[in-house]
This record gives C-alpha cells, sequence and structure tokens, in this order.
C-alpha cells in the first residue's frame, strides 16, 4: 500500500497562505516592502490607476468567492483530490493576493502622519489586538478545518472526513463575525495612512461586507430561528460588550 503523503502538501500550502496574508497587512501599511499600498510615483492618470487597482482587488474578491460555491467545488474536485481541495483554495487565494500586489500601482500621497508617540503606541496595542481576535476567531469554530490540515491529515490516517460540528466560541457573544471584526482592526488602525492604504482598506471592507451578508443568509438557512435571534441581538461587526441571547449551536 502506497504511504500517503497530503499532510506535507497541505502544511506548504498553510504556509503559503499565512505568508501571504502576512504580506497583504506589511503590504497596506508600508512597512519594509520595496513597493507597497502608498508609495511610488503616479503612473498614468488617476482614472487608470484607480481602474487598475479596483480590478485587482474584484479579481482577488471573485477568486475568494467563486471556489467556495459549492457548484465550483463539485466540478473543481474532479481534478483536485477532495482531501486537499481546500488547501488549494488557500493557495489561489495567496496567489491571487500576490498578483494584486505585485500588479498593484501606486496611489501617491499621506493622508495623515501622527508621531506623538502615545499614540502610536496605541495604533500598535490595537493592531496586535486585531491579530489576536482574527486568529483566535478561526481556533474558536476549527482552525485546522479552516486551511485544509484536518482533511488531509484524515485522509493520510485513512480515516473518513467527518464534517466539523457547527460551534461559535467566546467572541461570539459579543460580536457575530469576530475574525471580520480583527481584520478591519488590521486594515484600518494605523498613525500614517496613505493614500493607496485608504484606497485598498476601503475596497476590502466593502468586499467584507458583501461577504458577510451572504455568509448571514447561508446561515440563517442553516441555523433557522435561532440564528435570526441571535442576529437580532448581537452586534454584526463592532463590539458590544453585554450579551443577551444564547448562541446558537448544532
Amino acid at each position: 500500500m502506497q504511504p500517503r503523503r497530503a499532510l506535507p502538501l497541505a502544511i506548504a500550502a498553510y504556509v503559503f497562505s499565512m505568508l501571504s496574508l502576512v504580506g497583504l497587512i506589511v503590504f497596506m501599511h508600508d512597512l519594509w516592502l520595496p513597493w507597497t499600498a502608498g508609495s511610488g510615483a503616479l503612473k498614468g492618470s488617476w482614472s487608470r490607476t484607480i481602474a487598475i487597482d479596483l480590478g485587482l482587488i474584484v479579481l482577488f474578491g471573485l477568486q475568494h468567492s467563486i471556489m467556495v460555491r459549492p457548484a465550483f467545488k463539485r466540478r473543481w474536485t474532479r481534478i483536485v483530490p477532495e482531501h486537499l481541495e481546500r488547501s488549494a483554495y488557500i493557495v489561489a487565494s495567496g496567489v491571487a493576493l500576490i498578483v494584486l500586489m505585485a500588479c498593484w500601482q501606486p496611489m501617491p500621497g499621506v493622508l495623515w502622519h501622527i508621531t506623538w508617540q502615545p499614540f502610536v503606541t496605541v495604533c500598535l496595542v490595537l493592531l496586535g489586538l486585531g491579530g489576536i481576535i482574527a486568529v483566535w476567531s478561526t481556533f474558536l469554530t476549527d482552525h485546522f478545518e479552516l486551511f485544509g490540515l484536518r482533511q488531509a491529515y484524515l485522509y493520510d490516517k485513512g480515516l473518513p472526513h467527518t464534517p466539523v460540528p457547527f460551534k461559535m466560541g467566546i467572541l461570539y457573544r459579543y460580536v457575530r463575525h469576530p475574525m471580520m471584526f480583527g481584520m478591519l482592526l488590521l486594515f484600518w488602525i494605523t498613525p500614517y495612512m496613505t493614500v493607496g492604504h485608504l484606497f485598498l482598506a476601503a475596497a476590502l471592507t466593502a468586499y467584507i461586507l458583501i461577504g458577510v451578508h451572504y455568509e448571514e443568509r447561508d446561515l440563517m438557512r442553516h441555523l433557522g430561528s435561532d440564528y435570526v435571534r441571535y442576529r437580532e441581538t448581537t452586534p454584526m461587526l463592532v463590539p458590544r460588550f453585554v450579551h443577551s441571547q444564547p448562541l446558537p449551536q448544532h
């Protein structure tokens, strides 16, 4: 019997995905990279620059959205093994992010640059908090399933893949989409805001709002009245530190 080696591929995909996500935050905040969202001189007209950059964001959004649809998955898994489908998805997402950053057209201009140290410190703390919340949220559901590691591990062990039970951890008591709240902190908190950063953050925020709308529609269909009541009492993206409705479980 041939040994199964799906897990190393899934781990490589996971590492690539994490690096691309970190790269996006570094790119957005104009840190360390030779080219960033707000650096460089304008190439051509503003209308051309906006059209290209918006097209890159739309390309990322389409990849991110189409590949999770059941109809696409049914066709895609005729090519990619089912146990590596999620790994292929996060690799494609990472490639889309790299294309976005590599082809990004400079949007010069600084909107604000605050150097007062207490403010800079607060921004750094909030950025760290955003990163912790975004990562923590994935572990409250199933981090390893979300990034394709569990599927590959079960396959290599010769075990059937079983769906992960729907669950919500403590952060969900205060906000319905804590991972997205963490991402918004990472997008928007900065002592140094460039035009390129603003445009990229605004476009990705719009994508998050659209994605959350469709995700909630699916959750209401799946969980019914429990989720409707939870939705009525818990804010979508900005936490409220009191809660009155038990978390829906399934």
